[in-house]
């Protein structure tokens, strides 16, 4: 395999049969890329089964193959071992949550459809575009690192946002802190104008719009660590102690416990401390 490249191939596989959805490779990949998707799903059965864990990656000589999965899918990605792991994922996790999103219908689960399914491999070419196009953004350009650095801090920042959003409040109360927090954001987003383009209104934030490649990591850190310590201050200013510890011991601990390796690398767990207690 060549590794010009970050990504080099990439599988969505459906775990029981090991047919594949998906298959798309981004380099000279020297093997059948439907001939290897019922090892992969074998492979990942078999690990998950005799030892109770759960597959993340296998290493080979020269790459890496990068395993995520729900109960009926796998996606599965090989990259060069110069890839920064914590993007792989970040990518496949936002690619599997996107098809669960976007492809399956709504009245339908995964195993539905799927039985309907007659293995046509072109049945989901919208979403192997999707894919591409995942990957072109990745490898475009020569900051990909400094990138995959940018998404993870993002993808952070979302969740601990999305947690301190989850506080029980009635309608009244939210339309009041959302107000609060659009009237404080007033002077950062002078000093930080891609917050502008972040969607703020009474059912959240959303910051997983903002284009990782036209911002610098510095910038973007600074720009959420600000929003961050601005929204938890106006929530805990505006309910009452009780509501607030239950919010963030039901909610943004658990993710923080979840993901604490990733927030001591990035130094946000520091912010978590300082901000949200």
């Amino acid at each position: 395999m060549s590794n010009k490249r970050s990504i080099q191939g990439v599988w969505l596989i459906e775990k029981t049969t090991g047919r594949n959805l998906i298959a798309r490779a981004y380099t000279e990949i020297e093997i059948d890329m439907d001939l290897i998707a019922p090892f992969l799903s074998a492979t990942h059965t078999f690990i998950d089964k005799a030892s109770n864990e759960t597959l993340k990656t296998i290493d080979t000589e020269t790459s890496r193959y990068v395993w995520s999965a729900n109960e009926h899918l796998l996606f599965v990605m090989v990259v060069s071992k110069r890839a920064r792991l914590p993007h792989m994922r970040f990518i496949l996790d936002f690619a599997m949550n996107e098809f669960m999103r976007k492809v399956v219908p709504k009245t339908e689960t995964v195993e539905t459809m799927l039985n309907h399914w007659p293995g046509v491999s072109t049945t989901f070419n919208d979403f192997a575009e999707f894919v591409d196009e995942l990957v072109s953004q990745y490898e475009e350009t020569d900051e990909c690192l400094v990138a995959g650095k940018s998404m993870d801090c993002l993808e952070v920042y979302s969740h601990l946002i999305r947690a301190l959003l989850r506080i029980d409040v009635d309608k009244g109360t939210r339309k009041k802190i959302m107000s609060k927090v659009q009237n404080r954001l007033e002077p950062i987003l002078e000093s930080y104008q891609f917050l502008q383009t972040v969607p703020i209104d009474n059912t959240g934030i959303e910051i997983l719009s903002v284009d990782v490649y036209n911002v610098s990591y510095r910038h973007l850190r600074n720009g959420l660590e600000d929003l961050l310590k601005v929204l938890a201050d106006v929530i805990r200013s505006n309910v009452d102690k009780t509501t607030y510890r239950e919010m963030l011991f039901e909610y943004a601990m658990p993710y923080v416990k979840r993901d604490i390796d990733r927030l001591q690398t990035y130094a946000i767990l520091d912010d978590v401390v300082r901000y949200l207690f």
